[in-house]
């Protein structure tokens, strides 16, 4: 009888330590949402004109933005895919096109193909505007035979009163070209806002016109049409936040610029400087992401009435099968 009684019992501990640990082997963890706060932006989209897409630099082609390392975009894909490693997948999209005038900065937006990455977009950079006005400043460039080969400027070969008449009539050109580009500006800041959630930046413009300081003639009157182009961009800051490109180029355009090859795009040193700048205004405004994650351990139901099944069944050994033995050999 003893040895029987031993069985029941060892069989009701087993029934009841087997229920146990299938039971534990049962536990659940349900994926859920998790926000956190992170200094920059997980996804984030550049457009605009070629200093958005890195003209000029090693491993640019018109069709492919990302194969230039030293762009300010890929400097910052690079940075933040190493910064938010292990908590998020870095996403960036580069949709800027060499040439652009904020005219067809627009009417991509209004084309719809890019609304899927402006839907998912943080963060949304544009440079755009500066094809509408410089290339009617280069023209007056040309006319007075500046090339790459011979940027300088000899004043005792051309006429003064000419160029001066030359200012004047490029004058009214460029502000019918600010008054465009205020109007679809407006327009492109009224698009964006629609199609993404993102936090939109707009950059300004420097004046790669400053280093002709041997006619101050030409630096203060594109100072004072890039100035008025600024203040456009400054006007709608209550649609977008401003990135300050100019203020960080001011009086460094030799230095960061092509400017002394008569080309206006910045060079590498140019490109770090404005991934600086993005990046300071990014921190400033800091950002948020959600990731999936196992949320805590908790017992399912079923899991709950399986342990209780044997729990139960124990019970019933001690308290009803063990006592009828009992009373049978007695």
């Amino acid at each position: 009888m003893k040895n029987m009684l031993k069985k029941l019992f060892a069989c009701a501990v087993s029934v009841f330590i087997l229920c146990g640990v299938t039971g534990c082997s049962l536990v659940k963890q349900d994926m859920i949402e998790v926000v956190h706060e992170t200094e920059v932006p997980p996804d984030m989209v550049f457009l605009g004109d070629s200093i958005a897409a890195g003209y000029g630099l090693d491993g640019y082609t018109s069709t492919d933005n990302y194969s230039c390392s030293d762009s300010y975009a890929n400097i910052l894909k690079s940075r933040y895919t190493t910064e938010l490693n292990g908590l998020y997948v870095h996403n960036m999209q580069n949709f800027a096109v060499s040439g652009a005038t904020s005219s067809d900065l627009l009417e991509l937006l209004n084309s719809g193909t890019i609304d899927s990455a402006l839907a998912g977009a943080d963060a949304v950079v544009v440079s755009i505007g500066g094809n509408d006005l410089l290339h009617i400043m280069f023209d007056m460039l040309k006319n007075l035979g500046v090339t790459a080969e011979n940027r300088t400027i000899n004043i005792s070969e051309f006429d003064l009163f000419g160029m001066a008449s030359s200012l004047l009539s490029m004058d009214s050109d460029i502000d019918e070209a600010l008054s465009g580009f205020e109007i679809n500006l407006q327009k492109i800041s009224e698009v964006l806002n629609e199609k993404t959630d993102g936090r939109i930046y707009v950059q300004t413009l420097y004046n790669p016109l400053e280093t002709f300081s041997d006619v101050q003639a030409i630096v203060d009157f594109s100072d004072q049409k890039i100035d008025r182009f600024n203040e456009i961009i400054e006007t709608g800051s209550a649609e977008y936040s401003v990135i300050d490109v100019a203020s960080g180029f001011k009086g460094r355009c030799a230095e960061l610029t092509r400017i002394s090859e008569i080309d206006i795009h910045p060079n590498e040193k140019g490109h770090a400087e404005i991934a600086g700048i993005i990046d300071s205004a990014f921190r400033a405004d800091g950002f948020s992401c959600t990731v999936q994650e196992y949320g805590e351990p908790y017992l399912p139901l079923s899991t709950i009435f399986l342990i209780l099944g044997g729990f139960c069944a124990m019970l019933v050994v001690v308290i009803l099968i063990i006592p009828k033995l009992f009373k049978k050999y007695e």
